[in-house]
């Protein structure tokens, strides 16, 4: 693995404590993002690949107005992760 493949890998999770179910994400990507029956949002994939995919998922946390949406980028290492921001 070269330092150009993690920077193709990433994890995104959208916090349930701080989402108030705006809408904005899945309308800015509904492939990354729906809205469960409860009103929240959730990410389709919680793995990501692939540079278009993670510079979207980037923009709509860069755009969620509470702070909910997550992106750890790197490969998953089965451990807790730590949420770029």
């Amino acid at each position: 693995m070269t330092s150009g493949d993690r920077e193709t890998e990433a994890t995104v999770r959208v916090d349930p404590r701080l989402c108030r179910g705006t809408g904005l994400c899945q309308a800015m990507s509904p492939a990354l993002f729906r809205l469960t029956g409860a009103g929240h949002a959730e990410a389709v994939e919680a793995r990501l690949t692939g540079p278009e995919a993670l510079e979207t998922a980037r923009s709509v946390a860069d755009c969620c107005p509470m702070g909910a949406v997550e992106l750890t980028v790197g490969p998953s290492t089965g451990g807790p992760d730590r949420p770029e921001r």
